[in-house]
């Protein structure tokens, strides 16, 4: 034992001296953290500072405190805040429900269908959120949705059964296109239950319900917990839903208060970064908690040395019943918004699928779509813009957590916590402050495509180094170790040891990044400038202009088809890693 741990302690104190020589491997890794640094502190320093400063026709002026007294005095403040945390509230419960019955339907039972199911998941998350929501309100609008004209003409209603411009509208709205995130979050946490303590309770004479709340709950308590967190930071920062259907209903919550003070025809940034330090202090909270409720997760953990064996339940005869119900669930939430956008892309006006006449079909759409004057440039944009992000986010988040975990672990969780720190920070927010940031610094990045590639990597930093944080801790360091000794430096053994190893995590994260990039509204409506439109902002800016809703949908098929071979992409890596771990 003692000769283990001066081992241990030569190995550390070696590490030490090779971090503290110069090398070009070890400057670059300096640069490195010092670039997310100023990623994460400059906006948030913005921010504060914007907050306490007067606003004037020059920019921020003499501290002060009115910022906070015209945020904090108005009357509508109470009712923000109770409509802020309702719609974050009740769609992460709703959004919990459906995606842990989906996870827990294709993780631990032999239900048919399961991997068409897993796949169905990636795409819905893979869709752009202002695309969903524009679906629902032509199926669900008590004026033009189909499904209410339908449900009035079949059974003789005189009024719409169902409103989407309501406070459960909007929970409902959300929910089906967050479902998949909480199915992500909790099916590894099904998938590595192991089902033999259920058995020995059942053997015990425990019934089902018994097992379920007295076992099975117990033991997935941190999983869903800090999965019901992350979906109520994921609620609170929403913008589209609040924006498209909160604004008609006059159903006001923070980030539309905020975008509406910064873009207003008088623009109050002052009271803008007061209401903001609000909503962050709200996240913040939320997060502290989830880190929180993680924490001793290891006493909850199922997969130890004494053995594991993930089983399966036996459904028999209700293999195929719950198969029904969950292709039902995702005809709801899926199918039906791809349908409608499919459908009426090929109408001028809002018409009922399937009972138009096939003559009135026409292209039209996606001839006024390719020809729309900024279209192809805010494709280009996008697609640069998310490559840029994926590519960046990836190769710092990866150098972090190799610093964090393997060159200094003594002050790893500062790292963690400065690459985490920007989950708390709802995008409306993050695409704020910067907007202050870089109207104060003498840094000429506004108004181009520079000020929206720094909004994005700070936005998707925190998912970035779970990828890598998750990458590197199934490497064993002494492999670094054995490279070291047999010469290598710290860039070929990058190079040559760690790469090779961590492609498959790299790709996953690079894609899935991408995805969430391509797919950003929230600080691009902040940022955008003339000749830096993206695919979020020009389909927002079509619809509210009150043109055609045909050529809204046409521009969500066009979006809509890449995201498919992305997916089918997706996919095959998951695959890829899977069988790399199990061989």
């Amino acid at each position: 034992m003692a000769l283990s741990t001066g081992m241990d302690v030569a190995a550390a104190g070696g590490w030490r001296a090779r971090l503290f020589s110069v090398s070009p491997a070890k400057i670059v890794a300096v640069l490195g953290v010092l670039f997310v640094a100023w990623l994460v502190i400059v906006p948030l320093a913005a921010l504060f500072y914007t907050a306490f400063a007067e606003d004037t026709i020059y920019g921020p002026g003499d501290f002060t405190f009115e910022n906070f007294i015209n945020a904090y005095t108005r009357w509508h403040l109470l009712q923000l805040f109770w409509n802020s945390i309702v719609f974050a509230g009740g769609s992460a419960a709703l959004t919990l429900l459906i995606g842990g019955f989906v996870a827990w339907a294709v993780e631990r039972t032999d239900m048919p269908g399961r991997e068409i199911f897993h796949s169905l998941t990636l795409l819905n998350f893979a869709l752009p959120g202002l695309l969903t929501t524009m679906a629902w309100m032509l199926i669900l609008s008590p004026n033009v949705g189909w499904v209410n004209t339908l449900m009035k003409m079949w059974f003789g209603l005189d009024a719409a059964p169902f409103n989407v411009y309501t406070m459960s509208g909007m929970i409902w709205v959300l929910s089906t296109h967050y479902f998949p995130l909480a199915y992500l979050l909790l099916g590894p946490a099904f998938r590595a239950l192991d089902v033999r303590m259920e058995e020995a309770a059942y053997m015990s004479g425990a019934r089902q319900s018994q097992i379920a709340r007295l076992v099975t709950m117990p033991m997935m308590r941190p999983a869903i917990l800090s999965t019901l967190l992350l979906l109520f930071i994921r609620g609170i920062e929403s913008f589209e839903v609040p924006r498209l259907i909160g604004n008609p209903a006059r159903i006001e919550v923070f980030t539309t208060d905020i975008q509406a003070a910064i873009r207003g025809a008088s623009p109050e940034l002052g009271t803008a970064s007061a209401l903001s330090i609000t909503l962050l202090a709200i996240c913040a909270l939320t997060v502290w908690l989830y880190r929180r409720s993680t924490r001793n997760a290891e006493a909850f953990a199922t997969i130890t040395g004494k053995g594991y064996k993930p089983t399966r339940m036996k459904l028999g005869v209700w293999r195929w019943p719950l198969c029904i119900l969950t292709a039902v669930l995702f005809f709801v939430t899926l199918g039906l918004p791809i349908m409608t956008l499919v459908w009426q892309s090929l109408f001028m006006k809002p018409t009922l699928p399937f009972m138009a006449d096939p003559g009135a079909m026409t292209t039209e759409n996606y001839q006024f779509v390719f020809s729309y004057p900024i279209f192809l440039d805010a494709v280009t944009t996008s697609v640069s813009l998310a490559a840029m992000s994926a590519t960046i986010i990836v190769a710092l988040t990866f150098l972090l957590a190799w610093i964090a975990q393997r060159a200094v672990p003594r002050y790893g969780w500062a790292f963690d916590l400065l690459a985490f720190m920007p989950l708390a920070f709802p995008s409306i927010i993050v695409g704020a402050s910067i907007l202050f940031a870089y109207l104060i610094l003498p840094i000429p990045v506004y108004n181009t495509i520079w000020i929206l590639l720094i909004a994005y990597l700070t936005l998707y930093m925190p998912y970035g180094m779970r990828f890598a944080s998750g990458g590197l801790v199934q490497i064993h360091k002494e492999l670094e170790e054995a490279a070291h000794t047999s010469g290598a430096g710290y860039a070929q053994i990058f190079r040559r040891v760690l790469m090779p190893l961590l492609v498959p995590v790299a790709l996953s994260a690079w894609i899935y990044i991408f995805v969430l990039a391509v797919r950003e509204l929230g600080a691009s409506i902040m940022l955008v400038g003339p000749g830096t439109h993206v695919l979020g902002t020009i389909s927002l800016t079509m619809w509210e202009e009150g043109g055609s809703y045909g050529a809204v949908c046409a521009l969500g098929v066009i979006q809509i088809m890449p995201l498919v071979f992305i997916v089918a992409l997706l996919r095959w890596l998951e695959r890829k890693i899977q069988g790399s771990e199990n061989s």
